[in-house]
């Protein structure tokens, strides 16, 4: 009965079937097409990230030479107590034999043995006393510190400093030691303009100068002088006269100063070379080697022959190594432990400094126990000297057949996990529709996959290597690449890396067309950014739309709720009416 439609509930259901026809009529529409734009997008966004793992991927295996990802090497040493070898990605395959006769040693020179506690009898009284250190730089070539020990009023007690008091401020002010330049004070100016040449540790840098006053001129040169690295430059003002202070702030790097096109490094005094810090030469110990004794040892900071101590000389009447019996000069006095005070001096000669191998059949000398100039891309580390009993050592470097396979069973997972996605998102079986269904960028990628899969590769000679066949790896429609024949490509990768390698990073390799090809497609200028764009974009007015349509359906459905609950009121007052007429008998 109509009358039951009026009730609150008969309402309620009208309204919301009106609400519910309407939705259905203008929204659900809108929000099918909505999800359609919705599932894309997430599509989308899943194959992008998948793409952009792919490419990673695909830039390493298309790089080549050192750094190729196929260039990966093992080594081996049939006796690794004797030797070990290390290979990079540059070694080529090689084998080798070698044989360890000497270890490389620093060179050694020690001063005599001291009573600890007992006055120097050669320091007496406070002030600063210089001395010289000379050592081989490794290249025939020599590199020179000059050091300043002060002894301060402080270090004596009762008018005396001690012998392991003396020796421990050398070691300090050996420690502390900077290559530094210093210029002569110079005042008024320089006529010409030129340049000269600064080099910190064999790497040359050009200082350009004008004429002008000298203080004008320094300035400029300190400016250049600081953009060098390691280097801190000064210009010290006395009143007219001034000064060029040049630091080396790393001990183990030297500078040198030459090659002036005028007058100025004359001028200034500065012209050097191989100025360096001296615990880039020596480092130093004090050491006690018997009860109530101190000694100072200076070890070459670097081992073998070319960086062997060259000479240790007191200079401007200095007498701090005197002190020590280690003012040596240019002599090679050797160090004898006597029962009383030892004769200070080397403790090796020069012929045991290098290190000495047969390799190969060839006598051959290093100045270190790590070699990296016999073999390329190769360190050889010598562990222990070699008896005439013992079998010659044997060192193989050859291609890392179980990484590179890593490798190209990684770049199939990659392969199919975008293969597998959009085969799929593209499937039609009757029942089921792929969201990406007759999509053309998925359509096109696909078919590029397959033919990458299956084409040999463009440039590579039919009897070489030049497919993925080829090497053991198959393709099926259905599930993408696989190795199927894992012993083909662990001996195409042993016995032919460069063609292995060539079927992926040549100019038409594999990995460098398919690099090319996803890249094409990833970025924020290019189509699969842009269809993201564009759903992006459908959804959003496509949300506006049905905002806007359930606004103009909640208004009606108010509406008509309104409507209905007059016609309520309406027909609750006439059955009122009726009743009243029926009770005052006009009923009847």
């Amino acid at each position: 009965m109509a009358f039951d439609l009026l009730t609150s509930s008969g309402i309620k259901t009208l309204v919301e079937n009106f609400s519910l026809s309407e939705t259905q009529k203008r929204i659900t529409p809108l929000s099918s097409r909505k999800t359609k734009y919705q599932d894309k997008d997430k599509a989308y966004t899943q194959l992008h990230d998948k793409l952009s793992a792919f490419k990673t991927l695909l830039s390493t295996l298309k790089t080549t030479g050192n750094f190729s990802a196929f260039a990966d090497k093992t080594a081996s040493s049939s006796n690794s107590d004797f030797v070990t070898i290390t290979p990079s990605s540059s070694a080529i395959a090689n084998s080798s034999s070698i044989r360890i006769t000497q270890l490389a040693k620093n060179d050694l020179a020690l001063s005599k043995d001291l009573n600890s506690s007992d006055a120097s009898t050669t320091i007496t009284e406070a002030g600063t006393h210089t001395f010289t250190l000379t050592g081989g730089d490794g290249t025939d070539g020599v590199v020179t510190s000059h050091v300043s020990v002060t002894f301060e009023e402080t270090d004596f007690t009762n008018g005396a400093i001690s012998n392991k008091k003396v020796m421990e401020k050398i070691q300090k002010a050996i420690n502390d030691n900077r290559a530094t330049v210093i210029s002569n004070s110079v005042t008024g100016s320089t006529v010409s303009a030129g340049s000269f040449v600064v080099n910190v540790n064999g790497k040359d840098t050009t200082i350009d100068y004008s004429a002008g006053t000298y203080s004008s001129v320094i300035d400029s040169v300190v400016t250049e002088l600081n953009k060098i690295s390691g280097i801190n430059a000064q210009k010290i003002v006395d009143g007219s006269n001034y000064t060029l202070n040049i630091t080396v702030t790393d001990t183990s790097k030297y500078i040198s100063i030459s090659d002036d096109t005028s007058n100025l490094v004359s001028e200034l005094g500065i012209a050097t070379t191989k100025e360096i810090g001296a615990s880039g030469i020596v480092s130093t110990a004090v050491f006690s080697p018997q009860n109530l004794t101190s000694q100072l040892s200076f070890t070459a900071k670097q081992s073998g022959y070319g960086y062997r101590l060259l000479s240790m000389t007191d200079t401007n009447s200095g007498n701090a190594l005197n002190s020590i019996g280690l003012n040596l000069g240019a002599t090679r006095q050797v160090f004898v432990q006597n029962e009383g005070v030892d004769t200070p001096g080397y403790v090796y000669s020069t012929s045991v400094l290098n290190a000495k191998i047969e390799f190969n059949g060839i006598n051959i000398e290093r100045n270190s126990n790590t070699i990296n100039d016999l073999l390329t891309g190769v360190s050889i580390n010598l562990k222990s000297t070699m008896q005439p009993t013992d079998t010659t050592v044997s060192l193989a470097v050859s291609n890392d057949t179980s990484k590179v396979k890593d490798k190209i069973q990684n770049f199939i997972d990659k392969f199919n996990d975008v293969y597998q996605y959009l085969k799929n998102q593209s499937i039609y079986d009757g029942n089921l529709k792929g969201t990406l269904f007759l999509d053309s960028t998925a359509t096109t990628i696909l078919n590029f996959l397959r033919s990458s899969a299956t084409s040999a590769v463009s440039g590579i000679a039919s009897d070489k290597l030049n497919s993925l066949t080829k090497l053991g790896i198959t393709f099926d429609n259905k599930n993408g690449l696989a190795i199927s024949d894992s012993t083909q490509l662990e001996n195409s990768i042993k016995d032919k890396a460069d063609q292995v390698e060539a079927i992926f990073n040549s100019v038409n390799g594999i990995a460098t067309n398919l690099y090319a090809r996803v890249y094409s497609y990833l970025g924020s200028g290019v189509y699969i950014a842009k269809s993201r764009n564009s759903f992006g974009s459908s959804i959003k007015n496509l949300q506006s739309n049905i905002d806007s349509q359930q606004k103009v359906i909640d208004k009606r459905s108010a509406l008509l709720r309104d409507n209905y609950i007059k016609m309520q009121q309406q027909l609750s007052s006439l059955m009122n009416n009726q009743s009243l007429f029926s009770s005052s008998g006009f009923g009847g």
